[in-house]
């Protein structure tokens, strides 16, 4: 049963509808009017002019007096029916204007429903929470990727002796012919000149023992 009224309720038309329905049922009834009336004043028309045949003028004139009143209701029917025509326009209108009237209050209702959820103080306290995760993310990334503590320290002495070697070696591949290595420091002069042999075993010991700092390393952070 209630399912039934619902349904009942539903397929309802809305009094805007019916008054609607009812002045279009009005106009129609108007227009069959005007054609009786139209056709009644041809009828006074066809008559005067057999009255005026036959030489009764005076039935003539009333013939034509009594079609002049069916024009003249004519006349008037029109005017009621464009007067029940923007009755009609009218009510279109406002029912467009419910229509609207109705969206709006509910994309109103959508926005003040997204503003509690997005209010600016909500807005504001989330991009300030954002720039703060981003800039944790940033030291982050800074402190994973620092060479700190892959890097070996070695004495000033090293470095300038790293330093000449480098340039010999630049000047050898510049030249095209091996250069004499020039004798280091006081401090390492009672060591022999390395031989190229000698030179790569101390490049490859010197390796391998960097290599195997960087393994601690990484298993003493691991662990």
């Amino acid at each position: 049963m209630k399912r039934l009224k619902g349904f009942l309720t539903k397929n309802k038309p809305s009094s805007s509808t019916e008054t609607k329905a009812k002045l279009k049922r009005t106009i129609n009834q108007m227009e069959v009017k005007i054609r009786n009336y139209q056709r009644q004043s041809d009828e006074q028309y066809e008559l005067a002019r057999t009255l005026l045949k036959t030489g009764n003028k005076s039935g003539t004139q009333e013939a034509l007096k009594r079609r002049e009143l069916y024009l003249t209701q004519v006349t008037r029917t029109h005017s009621k029916i464009a007067n029940l025509q923007r009755t009609i326009d009218t009510l279109d209108i406002s029912a467009d204007n419910v229509s609207l009237t109705e969206t709006l209050a509910s994309a109103q209702t959508a926005i003040d429903t997204n503003i509690a959820s997005a209010s600016p103080e909500r807005t504001e306290e989330v991009m300030m929470g954002l720039e703060s995760s981003m800039e944790m993310v940033a030291d982050m990334e800074d402190a994973l990727t620092d060479t700190t503590i892959t890097e070996i320290g070695m004495d000033v002495e090293a470095d300038d002796r790293i330093s000449q070697q480098m340039a010999e070696l630049e000047a050898e591949l510049t030249s095209g012919t091996p250069t004499v290595e020039t004798p280091v420091s006081s401090s390492a002069s009672l060591v022999s000149p390395p031989t190229e042999e000698g030179a790569t075993t101390s490049r490859d010991a010197e390796k391998k023992k960097l290599e195997e700092m960087r393994r601690q390393i990484e298993e003493g952070l691991r662990s």
